[in-house]
This record gives structure tokens, C-alpha cells and sequence, in this order.
């Protein structure tokens, strides 16, 4: 089923939200970044919401160059989300989703919740260091 997929790219990600990792803390695992990104991602999503949706996410791309992919589902529920105060998406469009994404949140008007698992775990996105990385950033699991 097709769903409404934003891309974020992760150079922008970083570029946007470096300041938000404490003092020496290592930027493979540091998910402070993710975290600014996602409230202020989901504020504008509760915002602009007309009913109910789910939001999830993976990582797109590859070495030369990764996404984050945030898919609406349904799409309509937020047609009138403008995600660029949160960061400006490098692509807007309407597609399948991967069968292996990540939950990410609920949505409805004037309100956004953090998805969680069955065992009240949620997932979070470390954008890692502009150099000295290699690699797909990965997803971590917040118990």
C-alpha cells in the first residue's frame, strides 16, 4: 500500500541538529541528534494532522550518501505537513514503503506519541560524525 515518504539527508540531519549531543559523547551510539529532530518533526506532524496516521522510518541510500525515510501512512492524514521548520526533505513523494522499517510514531490532531514495541522499547536513529564513519548509520533500540 503506498504510503507518503519524506527523505531527510543525513548530512542536513547532522548539520541541523549537531548541537544537541552533550560534550565527548561518542556520535555512533548518541541519539540526542535523532531525538531534536524527532520532537520537532512530530510537533509540526500533530500540527498539521486531519486524523490518524503511523510514522515510520529507516535508512535509504548508501555510502555516497544516506537518507532517513519517514513514511505516512495514510498519507492523507498529514497531506498538509510541511516537514521543512524541522529540516527540509530532500524528497517528498508517495510510494511503497520498505517491508523493514522501524515504527516511529502515532499521529492525530493536535497530538503525536512516540511508537514503542510490546515491551515499551522505542527506536532512534544515531546520525554519527560527518567523517569517520562508514558504513549505513544504524537504528538503536531504547529500552
Amino acid at each position: 500500500m503506498p504510503t507518503r515518504i519524506l527523505r531527510f539527508a543525513l548530512e542536513d540531519l547532522r548539520a541541523r541538529y549537531a548541537g544537541s549531543s552533550g560534550e565527548g559523547v561518542d556520535p555512533r551510539t548518541d541519539t540526542a541528534p535523532f531525538r531534536a529532530f524527532r520532537a520537532a518533526l512530530l510537533e509540526l506532524a500533530a500540527r498539521a494532522a486531519t486524523g490518524e496516521a503511523e510514522l515510520s522510518m529507516w535508512w535509504d541510500g548508501t555510502y555516497n550518501g544516506y537518507f532517513l525515510a519517514v513514511a505516512v501512512d495514510p498519507p492523507d492524514a498529514l497531506a498538509g505537513l510541511d516537514p521543512a521548520p524541522a529540516c527540509p526533505p530532500d524528497d517528498d513523494r508517495v510510494a511503497v514503503p520498505r517491508a523493514d522499517r522501524y515504527p516511529l510514531a502515532h499521529v492525530e490532531p493536535g497530538r503525536a506519541v512516540v511508537a514503542r514495541d510490546a515491551d515499551g522499547a522505542t527506536f532512534e536513529a544515531p546520525f554519527g560524525a560527518p567523517s569517520g564513519h562508514f558504513g549505513a548509520p544504524g537504528m538503536r533500540r531504547i529500552p
